[in-house]
């Protein structure tokens, strides 16, 4: 349920039967990419090795780097930021098998090359913090030395943790840098089209609950 326009797009998750998607689902999806402030530049290709050196770079050796859950030296130590490095094949597995982190890669593999410079360091900043934030929320249930759950687990509970991951995760941590209103309204946004993303793959059977 929305409250303000701030606070737009944070919904809870429902479970449902699969049905087809309503209009509202189908422009946030279907449309999405189309914004000019998203949508790459023709016969403009990104660098991604560049954007993915500036994400490590912001996120892991940046003034937040303790607020997170994982400590990596390298870029090498991170799987995303390092499949994305090395532009490495989507894993080949049954779609119930995958992992939450190999499904976050291929949210990103797919859409990398649909979006501009700008959104796509927004997108792995996402993909990333989220991925911290849902390993920091499992572990609290975990006794003794914490593990990382994103490489095990499957991505069906990904939807609960919306409302968590930016009411608390990134509003309590300054958004990790990312100063720029406009950019944290664009947060809201990816979340609504990465669980938009999620139900339409069939990688969950939760939704959002969103106001029209």
């Amino acid at each position: 349920m929305l409250e303000g326009k701030e606070k737009r797009g944070r919904g809870r998750p429902r479970k449902y039967p699969p049905k087809p998607a309503s209009d509202f689902e189908s422009t946030k999806y279907d449309n999405f990419f189309n914004l000019a402030n998203r949508k790459a530049e023709e016969g403009v290709k990104l660098d991604i090795p560049i954007l993915v050196q500036n994400v490590f770079n912001s996120l892991f050796q940046g003034p937040y780097k303790d607020k997170l859950f994982s400590k990596p030296n390298t870029i090498q130590e991170n799987a995303i930021l390092n499949n994305l490095y090395t532009n490495a094949e989507l894993p080949n597995k049954p779609r119930n098998e995958k992992t939450c982190e190999e499904v976050f890669y291929e949210y990103l593999y797919n859409f990398k090359d649909k979006v501009n410079d700008k959104y796509f360091i927004l997108l792995m900043k996402f993909v990333i913090l989220f991925m911290e934030c849902y390993d920091i929320s499992k572990n609290k249930e975990v006794k003794g030395e914490k593990q990382a759950v994103t490489n095990k687990l499957t991505p069906e509970g990904l939807p609960d943790l919306c409302n968590e991951f930016y009411g608390e995760f990134m509003e309590q941590n300054n958004f990790f840098g990312i100063d720029e209103q406009e950019e944290r309204n664009e947060i809201i946004e990816i979340i609504q089209h990465f669980c938009i993303w999620l139900f339409k793959n069939e990688y969950t059977k939760s939704k959002l609950s969103l106001a029209s």
